[in-house]
């Protein structure tokens, strides 16, 4: 069974990873790229995943030795266990989960964003004002009596 340091190495290199797919994610939604975003999708869930494991197997390695589960766990086995390293990699470890956090509530709010905008977007084309461009099945309707589609003269 891999160490309590070990296992936190691990941890953070996934949470590193996870935190660069919510930048990439973000890029992608300013970017219009919207066809990338379920290929990040996968990739951010499957990490989740593996630190939802990491984070399981902490909190039974720290369980095994008689401490508490969680961060005053790790915090009360790091004050028995003084190692400049490993305490800096849980200090990254907690910026990095906050960060994370934080950057997936920007991600939130953007899509959300994005959501009401396309759909103000479509409000307009189906119901746009006093006469609808376009109708339920996707087609222009005719236009008024007097008035000419593009290109006619």
């Amino acid at each position: 069974m891999e160490s309590l340091s070990e296992l936190l190495v691990r941890e953070l290199s996934d949470l590193r990873r996870f935190c660069a797919l919510i930048e990439e994610e973000r890029n992608v939604l300013t970017g219009a790229q919207a066809d990338r975003l379920p290929d990040i999708a996968t990739k951010k869930s499957s990490l989740a995943g593996q630190l939802s494991q990491l984070e399981t197997q902490r909190d039974a390695l720290l369980t095994k030795g008689g401490w508490p589960k969680g961060r005053s766990g790790v915090e009360a086995w790091l004050a028995s266990h003084p190692n400049a390293d490993v305490k800096r990699q849980w200090n990254e470890l907690l910026k990095l989960a906050s960060q994370a956090r934080d950057g997936n509530e920007t991600n939130g709010r953007l899509i959300n964003l994005l959501l009401k905008q396309n759909q103000d977007a479509l409000s307009v084309l189906v119901s746009g004002g006093t006469e609808s461009i376009y109708g339920s099945d996707g087609q222009q309707r005719s236009l008024a009596a007097g008035k000419r589609s593009f290109g006619a003269v």
